[in-house]
């Protein structure tokens, strides 16, 4: 990487994956040699990869932030104020935290109300605690169930220079709009060699499987 050979650094890094060192330093290497190396779509994925296992590392988001201002499709999230603050506040948590964070707050729901069982003046003097205990349980597995959601609806990023977007999962289909090099979308669906992805301004159609990569 030092000495302007960033495919070769790429190919270095990648040999960490394999060999199953597949963490956040990892990708965020392998992203900037690739941003390095003039591949926009493949940096943008492995720093997203990146960001799953380290949500809040702050040189990672300050990348992902400068990448995008130079992709050629600004794609704005046109959802309602609340869900997209709500996607924000979700993209800072990593799933294995919030999965944890769950198993604790039901560990502590199911000690509680056992012993608030056996024991009813327990029940009544630890009643403020098992409110908080409760909202805590709610809260982190409505978080969890969204973070589970973007497990099955994945990011794709579009690796090719340009590709259409069509109404269809076939060439012959209407071309819905275009996208370039960068763009993501969510995963909502797939057919064959085709899959349908929905942007974050609300636009959706069917991409090539080829033209993209899934994080």
């Amino acid at each position: 990487y030092k000495e302007g050979d960033f495919k070769g650094a790429m190919q270095a890094y990648q040999g960490h994956l394999q060999a199953g060192h597949a963490t956040a330093a990892v990708y965020f290497n392998l992203g900037n040699a690739a941003l390095k190396a003039g591949e926009k779509g493949q940096a943008l994925v492995y720093y997203e990869r990146a960001r799953k296992a380290s949500p809040r590392d702050k040189d990672l988001l300050w990348n992902i932030k400068v990448l995008k201002n130079v992709l050629k499709d600004k794609i704005e999230d046109k959802s309602q104020f609340a869900l997209s603050a709500a996607r924000l506040f979700l993209e800072k948590l990593a799933e294995d935290e919030l999965a944890v964070c769950f198993a604790v707050f039901l560990a502590l729901f199911a000690a509680l109300s056992v012993t608030g069982f056996l024991l009813p003046v327990f029940k009544r003097a630890s009643q403020p605690f098992f409110t908080v205990v409760w909202i805590g349980l709610v809260v982190s597995g409505v978080l969890f169930g969204a973070k589970g959601w973007e497990t099955r609806n994945p990011l794709v990023v579009v690796l090719d220079k340009e590709t259409y977007a069509h109404y269809g999962p076939s060439e012959s289909e209407t071309k819905a709009f275009l996208l370039h090099e960068g763009a993501e979308g969510r995963k909502e669906d797939e057919s064959g060699d085709w899959i349908f992805i929905t942007l974050a301004d609300g636009h959706s159609g069917w991409i090539r499987k080829d033209t993209s990569e899934t994080v």
